[in-house]
């Protein structure tokens, strides 16, 4: 069937004549038309993540929808609606069968959730937040934020299945040995800190690596806790990794070999007071591991795709989130780009902040010593 096409034949809008440039409106409408399709194949692959349908096509091989439902659980008419509408985005193949498959491009980036190319976790994302819209609009109503207890399970289980699938490849075999001399150091021993710490994923990776490390992650989500002292549990670690809900910011002791800041610097409600207080405790050879946002130093330089949802996410969750923790005008996601964040490393007492490499398009993994 072919696709619909916005045509300028459409009345014209009431005015002054000129005033309305038809063409253009017709260009922007069509692609409006597109953006709510890309929104609606979003949803789409977070419920083909969610419910295994790409895990499964990618493994067992084309299916016709009942064939898919019954290897997946599912229902067959919700997962017929649910292909057809993949298949007219091009994400699924259908053929004269009824079979649908998964190409190898959707196969990688969807269907291998331990492979190095997953993306189903940014599709989860946006159901996540659109769980919290209303109180998104009070917040815009009323300047009124959003503690990070009102979001839904889904968004902290997104993220720890992210950490996980991320974390294993490139902590230690790619981060760590990218710093001179660090491996060295944690290997003797000392102490290691982690500021907003999620699940704790790093931590019990760099405990499991460095069996002579005494670690501490910090966090003030009581869900993150209690899932990051399971992890610990589980993996045989937890006698050497301690977690608190206490603000690093007034509780991270001195005397640190590392300490770990994993795209998190823009949730503090005062980055720069934190930034402080990480480099003094940091011991004379510690090292401050920072992977930050990359902003923009000068707004909408870099406009596009990646820029848009990025600034998208940070108005459903770090803005909302910065003012129920009491920031006055928090970061966002794109609040510390590298020319003020190098600033504001070097009024903390940073005297070295080296740029190490960019693990994502979204990110920059710095080193910072005192």
């Amino acid at each position: 069937m072919n696709q619909p096409t916005l045509t300028s034949e459409a009345q014209q809008p009431p005015g002054p004549p000129g005033q309305l440039d038809m063409s253009a409106l017709m260009a922007f409408m069509q692609r409006f038309v597109g953006d709510v399709s890309a929104a609606g194949v979003v949803v789409m692959c977070a419920l083909g993540s969610r419910l295994g349908l790409f895990a499964d096509l990618a493994r067992s091989g084309p299916a016709t929808a009942g064939e898919l439902a019954r290897r997946t659980g599912n229902h067959e008419r919700y997962v017929r609606e649910w292909a057809l509408a993949l298949a007219s985005a091009g994400y699924l193949t259908r053929d004269a069968e009824d079979r649908y498959a998964l190409p190898p491009g959707p196969a990688a980036a969807l269907g291998d959730e331990n492979g190095p190319f997953y993306m189903g976790d940014m599709a989860r994302l946006v159901p996540a937040l659109s769980a919290v819209l209303d109180g998104v609009i009070e917040g815009f109503r009323t300047g009124s934020g959003l503690h990070p207890e009102e979001y839904p399970a889904e968004l902290f289980e997104t993220v720890w299945h992210k950490d996980a699938n991320r974390l294993g490849k490139v902590l230690v075999p790619q981060w760590v040995v990218a710093v001179d001399g660090l491996t060295e150091q944690l290997t003797v021993g000392g102490r290691v800190a982690q500021v907003h710490c999620g699940d704790g994923r790093a931590l019990i990776l760099l405990a499991q690596a460095f069996p002579k490390l005494q670690l501490v992650g910090y966090d003030p989500v009581e869900i993150n806790i209690r899932r990051a002292r399971a992890e610990a549990a589980a993996a045989g670690v937890a006698e050497r990794i301690r977690f608190s809900t206490a603000d690093p910011a007034e509780d991270l002791d001195g005397g640190l070999a590392l300490v770990l800041a994993i795209d998190v610097l823009h949730e503090a409600p005062d980055p720069a007071a934190l930034l402080r207080r990480i480099h003094d405790s940091l011991q004379s050879h510690g090292v401050f591991l920072l992977l930050a946002t990359n902003g923009e130093d000068v707004p909408l330089a870099g406009a596009g795709p990646v820029s848009s949802m990025l600034y998208a996410i940070s108005t459903l969750q770090h803005v909302p989130q910065g003012l129920a923790a009491g920031a006055a005008d928090p970061a966002g996601l794109m609040g510390l780009p590298p020319a003020l964040l190098h600033r504001l490393c070097e009024e903390a007492g940073f005297t070295s902040v080296e740029k190490l490499m960019e693990p994502s398009p979204f990110n920059t993994l710095y080193e910072l010593r005192a």
